[in-house]
């Protein structure tokens, strides 16, 4: 037999332990029947009552304000704002035509009586334009106004009474409470056969308290407060599946996009309609822009000096200079015991000048007494030393002139005035032409450089070059084979060295879908997408494989079906609502 103070001891933890436990308990009672399977499909939530049709010309979304409709009219493959049309709008047999809203393209809007009658609408909505006609069907859901759709009394035995909530089940869970505690007062302050019943009833009483709990979930609001936080008494609870603000851009947690129809404009969000066609193979190279070897010169020192700047200066990078123009002078720069050197061989020529002039002129007096060859090697010896006089004293005075080998621009100025020189020691100008630049790239696929057939290129800021092969290299670079291409159109703004990214179409075909590049985003992952427009309001995002075109297009080879509308303007930004 157990002895009593034991009992009470078991009677006391079991009370103890019986609130910690039906807490875990408790959950998994009151959702019994609940299905955990897979979340419901996203129900896209709106703040006014909205109606969505399209047919294969337009595609309409009528939105309810008060006792107007706003009518947003776009052209279902391209998304456009339509324009100029007439809307006229039948219900509850009557016909009322739209007129435009001003400074908003494709909008309309129109007052009728029925907007204010809850409860379902036939629409037929009549669009003509000046290229085509059409009638558009739809059903428009009214809901009731809060205040007729507020059942009146209590809501039962759980409900709202003024701003205080009460619940039969904590009522219940008070009372065990209270009644535990007095038994367990009784179990330690009772002695005999009372102790022991008491400690009896605390055990069973703590069971029922762990399983009572169940019972008061179970019937329970799961409202979760969502009708104290709705401004209209009564209200329904927001299914679980709405998810986001009304009537903005928001991600659905599917993935998927709702955007509504001002949105769509703001955005300027176009489509096209997705249309299998073959395009030519295509590989991709990297390459830079380099300068045509008769259009890019380089100005070098032949000797040794100072820099001087020349009649207009010294030429900045980016100035447009002549072929021929003096960009600068060198100064010769002789030290002191160069020029100590020349300066005595001038003086030994120069006496040694004097010196054959007096004998010249002495013969020439003797002339017919001397022989006449005597005369002529005397004007010989003389006139070499004048040469040699001539060509010694310029080496300390003479400037050489700088001068631009071709016309263009200049790309590198490394000299300053007075920066001293050594003959071809350095690059002091580089000049281009920008007319005449080329684009170089490699090849690690032999057979590429001998398919290709026509290439593009576009630079890191979205410049599109269209090239022309001029050929290949018989020589490997690094493994690689260089392929040199002359640009065709060649736009302001090309630098010597600027990387490229090249598309070649070579032999072969493929078959996908064009579209236009700024189409294919990346996804959070890094996957290239696509969104799709499958709905008025609604983007789904489409995981594709594409490869490049040119610099503009790109070919999806799969993940896209045919006939479905792709955005091509303002995927971008689709792309980065959250």
């Amino acid at each position: 037999m157990i002895p009593r103070r034991r009992l009470a001891a078991i009677a006391v933890a079991a009370s103890l332990a019986a609130p910690v436990a039906f807490p875990a308990l408790a959950p998994a009672l009151a959702h019994e029947g609940h299905d955990h399977g897979d979340a419901p499909t996203p129900v896209i939530a709106t703040m006014a009552p909205t109606m969505e049709t399209s047919s294969s010309d337009f595609e309409l979304v009528a939105v309810v304000q008060g006792k107007t409709l706003l009518v947003h009219l776009d052209r279902f493959a391209t998304n456009e704002p339509v324009s100029g049309a007439t809307v006229e709008v039948s219900a509850d047999g009557e016909a009322v035509t739209a007129a435009p809203v001003s400074g908003e393209e494709g909008v309309y809007r129109l007052d009728a009586a029925w907007l204010s009658k809850p409860g379902p609408h036939e629409l037929t909505v009549s669009v003509t334009t000046a290229d085509a006609a059409d009638l558009l069907i739809g059903t428009l859901e009214v809901p009731a106004s809060a205040v007729d759709a507020q059942p009146g009394g209590a809501r039962g035995v759980s409900g709202v009474l003024g701003q205080v909530r009460y619940d039969p089940g904590l009522l219940l869970g008070a009372v065990m409470v209270f009644l535990l505690g007095v038994l367990t007062t009784v179990a330690l302050t009772q002695r005999g056969r009372a102790r022991t019943v008491a400690g009896a009833a605390l055990i069973g009483l703590g069971l029922l308290l762990a399983s009572g709990a169940a019972f008061a979930h179970g019937g329970e609001d799961h409202s979760h407060g969502d009708e104290a936080k709705d401004k209209t008494p009564g209200a329904a609870a927001a299914p679980t599946a709405l998810t986001g603000a009304p009537d903005s851009p928001r991600r659905l947690p599917d993935g998927s996009l709702y955007v509504p129809k001002p949105s769509q404009r703001l955005l300027s969000v176009r489509t096209a309609v997705a249309k299998p066609q073959e395009a030519a193979q295509t590989v991709q190279l990297i390459g830079q822009i380099v300068a045509d070897p008769n259009g890019g010169g380089n100005v070098q020192a032949t000797q040794s000096g100072r820099i001087e700047p020349g009649e207009r200066g010294l030429p900045y990078v980016g100035q447009r200079v002549e072929a021929g123009q003096v960009l600068a002078y060198i100064a010769p720069a002789v030290n002191v015991v160069d020029r100590s050197g020349i300066q005595q061989q001038i003086a030994t020529v120069e006496q040694e000048l004097v010196i054959a002039e007096s004998r010249v002129q002495r013969l020439r007096q003797l002339q017919g007494s001397v022989p006449q060859r005597d005369i002529d090697e005397a004007e010989a010896n003389l006139n070499g030393l004048r040469k040699r006089r001539a060509a010694l004293s310029p080496t300390l005075t003479t400037k050489e002139a700088l001068r631009a080998p071709i016309a263009g621009v200049v790309t590198a100025n490394n000299v300053k005035a007075g920066q001293v020189i050594e003959a071809r020691d350095q690059v002091l100008f580089e000049i281009v032409d920008p007319s005449r630049l080329m684009v170089e790239a490699v090849a690690f696929d032999p057979r590429v450089a001998n398919a290709i057939k026509a290439a593009t290129a576009t630079t890191a800021d979205g410049v599109n070059l269209s090239l022309e092969l001029l050929g290949s290299s018989l020589a490997l670079r690094q493994q690689a084979i260089p392929l040199l291409f002359r640009i065709s159109n060649s736009p302001q703004g090309l630098g010597v060295g600027q990387p490229v990214r090249l598309v070649a179409q070579v032999q072969g075909k493929a078959s996908g879908i064009v579209l236009p590049r700024q189409s294919v985003v990346r996804s959070a992952s890094g996957q290239p997408i696509v969104w799709q427009h499958e709905a008025p309001q609604r983007f789904v995002a489409r995981p594709v494989r594409t490869q490049a075109l040119d610099g503009n297009t790109v070919l999806v080879l799969a993940g896209v079906e045919p006939e479905a509308r792709i955005v091509t303007d303002g995927a971008g930004l689709l792309n980065q609502i959250r």
